[in-house]
């Protein structure tokens, strides 16, 4: 009950302030003007005061969106590596190989007789290295040289007949020719007699061996391979782009997997290109006076060339482009930019590239965390150099 009372005295003052505040016009006009012309005041006053604080409220938005990008904007550090000359190298990918390398052959045919030598042995130049059964070919040597004494005797007495009138200048010659028959098909037996004896050609090693006492040759069969230890060669193949920068005569280093360095020359350079790999053929003579180099060992072949502007980095900060090619960032303008490197050597205290040029800040901490193309703020290394 005193609620009610309570409701009815909050409308009767409602009423007594709405009829004192509101102008007579207004409250003369009936009760449904009066409410719609309320609302049409309100949502009036709505929309004038969206326009007055919108403005405020973009500026606002605005620079609270300057403030964040601003914030988070990427920082990396950079590194203004200076440039100096540095000589370039041509690396090629390639295996040792013996200069003078051959299976010795048998020249006539005959069983094995003997084996003086056997794989790894050194040998001299015409040491023996197979040798085969004479057989007949011993007898056959003193028939023909029988042959040539008898045939000697006849011509001397054809000549002194000659001489004498008693015989004509063709009995003469048909004399001349058997002796020289006679003695031809000597030395024909002595070779054959040499052959049995299969000799070395050259001061080397064995390097294997293909039959054993007992077995048959025949002529063009393999005896044993001798290698010559020195020189030796490194060959490998360059590409069409870098053919032309190695010339004969020049200085080459050939690292091999077995952990020997050794230095030689550039004896030849392929004029043609292989058809299939479009690659040309490079030689390196090398040294080999201990007879360390062993033939088909893998080897790095690094051949200079020219000098070029090269700085020194730490490999650490070499990153990979979309396309796999090799390269570093840098900062240019603000602005992330990869370039493209060419590896000039390396070393284990770093390495030397080719194709950045001198002063240009590179990301040295944060390339992997940034794109190409993108906006960032740089920290300077204040010790000048990658980490």
């Amino acid at each position: 009950m005193f609620f009610l009372q309570f409701l009815r005295a909050i409308g009767r003052f409602l009423d007594g302030a709405y009829t004192t505040v509101m102008p007579g016009f207004w409250l003369r006009m009936k009760a449904r003007w009066q409410w719609a012309g309320g609302i049409m005041i309100v949502a009036a006053l709505w929309i004038a005061s969206s326009l007055v604080f919108r403005p405020v409220v973009a500026i606002a938005d605005k620079d609270e969106a300057k403030s964040s990008s601003a914030s988070t904007t990427p920082a990396v550090r950079v590194v203004e590596f200076a440039t100096s000359d540095r000589a370039a190298t041509v690396a090629v990918r390639g295996r040792t190989q013996s200069l003078h390398a051959v299976d010795v052959r048998a020249e006539i045919d005959g069983t094995v007789k003997a084996i003086h030598f056997d794989k790894g042995q050194k040998v001299r130049k015409g040491d023996i290295l197979c040798e085969i059964d004479l057989n007949d070919r011993g007898a056959k040597v003193s028939q023909m040289n029988a042959m040539v004494a008898q045939t000697g005797k006849e011509l001397e007495v054809a000549q002194e007949l000659y001489k004498e009138g008693f015989r004509s200048k063709t009995q003469l010659a048909q004399a001349e020719a058997a002796y020289e028959a006679a003695k031809a098909g000597a030395s024909t037996m002595d070779v054959q007699l040499a052959n049995t004896k299969i000799r070395a050609p050259w001061d080397g090693y064995v390097d294997d061996r293909y039959v054993d006492v007992g077995d048959y040759m025949r002529a063009g069969d393999k005896c044993e391979m001798v290698i010559a230890p020195e020189p030796f060669l490194a060959v490998g193949t360059v590409n069409e782009q870098e053919v032309g920068q190695i010339a004969i005569g020049d200085p080459a280093t050939a690292k091999l997997v077995t952990g020997e360095t050794v230095t030689g020359k550039v004896s030849f350079v392929a004029d043609r290109a292989d058809t299939t790999t479009r690659t040309f053929r490079v030689e390196v003579t090398l040294p080999n006076p201990d007879a360390k180099l062993r033939d088909g060992v893998s080897a790095d072949i690094a051949i200079p060339v020219k000098k070029v502007p090269a700085m020194k980095i730490s490999p650490g900060i070499l990153v990979l482009d979309d396309h796999g090619e090799v390269g570093v960032r840098v900062v240019e303008a603000g602005v992330v930019r990869f370039l493209p490197i060419k590896i000039i050597s390396d070393a284990p205290d770093g390495m030397w590239i080719a194709g950045v040029p001198d002063r240009t800040p590179v990301i040295t901490v944060g390339q992997e965390f940034v794109t190409d193309g993108e906006r960032v703020k740089t920290v300077l290394d204040k010790n000048g150099n990658a980490s």
